[in-house]
Formats: C-alpha cells, sequence, structure tokens
C-alpha cells in the first residue's frame, strides 16, 4: 500500500514539473509592429506584423481589432520566422481603429502591446500629447515633412557612420547554417561580441547588406555567405537600447 503510494505522489510531482517546464519554455514577444497594412478604411482587415521572440507558440498570442462597433480576433498565418499574416472578416468603418497585442501570460491573458491601423489614429494618439512652444518674435517656418524611410532610418544615423571599407573583418566568415534565423544567429555571437542580440543583429545586417532580401532587415536570404562585422562595426552597437530602437525602426519599413 505504501509502494502505491509513493508511486502515485511522485507521478504528482512529475506532471507538476513538466508543466513547470512547458510555461518557462515559452518565450516572450520581444518585439510586435505593423510591417504593412493591406486593406483600406471600409474593408475586412488585413495586414502583415513583424514579430521577434525566442520561442512563438501561437496558441498563446492573440491579434484583435478594437473598433466603435466591437471587437474581432484575426487570424493568423506564419509568413516567416519574422513576420505573421493578419485577416478578418469584419468590415473595419473606425478610422481610429487599433490592433491590440495579448500574450497568455501566468494563466491569463495580458496585454501587451497596442498599435492604431490607420493614419487617422496616429495623429490622434499625438494631439492627446501637450505640445511646448517656445516664445520666438521670429516667424515660423513650416517643418518639413521627412519621408517614412528616412524617419525609420534616423536611429542608425544617431549611432554614428563606419565607412563601407571598415564594415568587415577580413578573412572571417560567420557559421551560419540556414534555415537559422538573424534573431538565433544575433543570439549566438552576442555574447562573444559583448553585444545585446539587438546589437549583433544590426551589425551583421550593416555587415552584409546584400544578404537581405530588398535590403530588409527581416530578409535574410538563405544562399548567402555572411562575412564578420568589423571591431568598429560592433562598436557601433554597444549600447543595447539604442540598438533595439534601431531594429524596430527597420523592422517597421
Amino acid at each position: 500500500m505504501k509502494r502505491v503510494q509513493y508511486l502515485v505522489m511522485l507521478c504528482l510531482v512529475l506532471v507538476s514539473q513538466a508543466g513547470l517546464m512547458s510555461q518557462s519554455a515559452w518565450a516572450k514577444l520581444t518585439h510586435v509592429s505593423i510591417n504593412q497594412r493591406l486593406s483600406e478604411l471600409g474593408q475586412r482587415p488585413t495586414l502583415r506584423v513583424n514579430i521577434v521572440a525566442q520561442s512563438v507558440n501561437l496558441d498563446k498570442v492573440q491579434f484583435i481589432v478594437e473598433q466603435r462597433s466591437g471587437s474581432e480576433r484575426l487570424m493568423v498565418k506564419p509568413m516567416n520566422t519574422y513576420m505573421l499574416l493578419l485577416s478578418g472578416v469584419e468590415d473595419v468603418q473606425d478610422s481610429e481603429a487599433e490592433l491590440v497585442v495579448k500574450e497568455y501570460q501566468v494563466n491569463n491573458w495580458q496585454e501587451v502591446k497596442r498599435m492604431p491601423l490607420f493614419d487617422a489614429g496616429m495623429r490622434s494618439a499625438r494631439a492627446d500629447k501637450p505640445v511646448k512652444v517656445a516664445k520666438s518674435n521670429k516667424p515660423m517656418k513650416a517643418p518639413a515633412q521627412p519621408s517614412r524611410i528616412a524617419d525609420a532610418r534616423q536611429p542608425m544615423a544617431a549611432l554614428g557612420t563606419v565607412d563601407a571599407g571598415d564594415r568587415v573583418q577580413p578573412g572571417c566568415q560567420l557559421d551560419y547554417a540556414p534555415p537559422q534565423t538573424l534573431w538565433r544567429l544575433g543570439s549566438a555571437y552576442a555574447k562573444q561580441w559583448k553585444l545585446s542580440t539587438y546589437g549583433a543583429m544590426l551589425a551583421i545586417f550593416e555587415a552584409n547588406p546584400r544578404a537581405f532580401n530588398g535590403g530588409k532587415i527581416n530578409g535574410l536570404r538563405a544562399d548567402v555567405t555572411l562575412k564578420c562585422p568589423s571591431t568598429a562595426l560592433k562598436q557601433k552597437y554597444h549600447s543595447a537600447e539604442a540598438a533595439r530602437v534601431t531594429f524596430e525602426a527597420l523592422s517597421a519599413e
């Protein structure tokens, strides 16, 4: 009898440990952004989103369109490791509709990000923030309107520049084995280079511009050989926070 009780208790312990292991195996999303909206106001929602995570279990993530008339959970189709295709069946009539991202954490759905679907929503969000105006007797000039790509590149420019000829380490190649993702490649070299994963990914990206389809950081090709970034290029991305901001800007292009 005691032996049976012992075996039952052992089974319960093993089951509880397995549950904890399965929870810890889920890595939280570290980045979510809208890559491209494929539908317009008055149409069914269709869009591509960028994601970054060590391991993505789509059963643990929800994408919801919220508008004045109600909300709809979107259908999700993986396009690659970094991109998902989202679609819905209810027309979006609200110009200030938002995409809400939720993740299942600690036995509960937690909201992790909220993004406007249309430009009107972005303008409304900016209008809610007070703006300080400096007093001056000089007439004010209308500010120039930078392009979307210029805005995305601005964080990278702020990190400094490295001449094209000094971006790679001569005679050095990265250990790259497709279908390895840029995230996993950056994670593998980050500790060795004393950088964050974001910094390592950016250094690889800038050292190998022709290795990415369309020059986009989410488009790492499988048929390329990657060169090692130089010491100067790695030093450019030593700030983890600046590297994260730059990566998110480039991912949103």
